[in-house]
């Protein structure tokens, strides 16, 4: 093969690296939710769970709870402690010999207007140990609020960890949007 025909031959090679290159990136960029690309850092692992937080509007009078669900028993235990009716559920199917739920709950409310999230998990490697960041807020003094008991829950997913897993809380005061001023949407 003489000089110019391996210049030739490189030259054709740089379209179809490209090409190769844009259909990668752009199937990467399509699929992203769906592909899972290896982690390097195996370390402590959070996902939040559908349709929690929760308002469950109820009679029954509670006091705040915050746990760590080893199993699908402790969790049936938890869910029938705030709701007696069955109606709040975990749709998705959780493997308890790779994952914990954080259960958070609070008191009962005798009105509306309460929120309870868990916001973050901090860790503490020397100490071995997380923390559940719990933001708790409600409306302030001026809004506008109903007379229904109500508790509010939240679950979260952790990887399994031998860690002591301590909580915290955080309050905050939402201000109330004033309605009689049109919003600009």
């Amino acid at each position: 093969m003489t000089k110019r025909q391996q210049t030739t031959l490189n030259m054709s090679m740089i379209p179809l690296a490209i090409i190769l290159i844009l259909i990668i990136g752009a199937g990467y960029l399509l699929l992203k939710g769906d592909i899972k690309l290896i982690n390097w850092n195996r370390g402590f692992q959070l996902r939040r769970l559908e349709n929690f937080p929760q308002i469950i509007f109820t009679d029954k009078v509670v006091e705040k709870q915050r746990l760590v669900l080893k199993s699908q028993d402790e969790l049936n235990q938890f869910l029938n402690s705030v709701d007696t009716t069955g109606l709040t559920v975990v749709k998705e199917n959780i493997n308890f010999n790779k994952e914990y739920l954080i259960a958070v709950s609070s008191k009962t409310f005798p009105e509306t207007g309460h929120k309870l999230k868990i916001k973050k998990m901090l860790e503490s490697k020397p100490e071995k140990k997380l923390t559940a960041s719990i933001e708790e807020s409600e409306k302030a003094v001026n809004c506008a609020i109903e007379n229904q008991k109500n508790i509010v829950i939240d679950i979260v997913a952790i990887s399994k960890t031998d860690w002591d897993i301590e909580f915290e809380r955080i309050r905050k005061t939402e201000e109330c949007r004033n309605e009689s001023t049109p919003s600009t949407e």
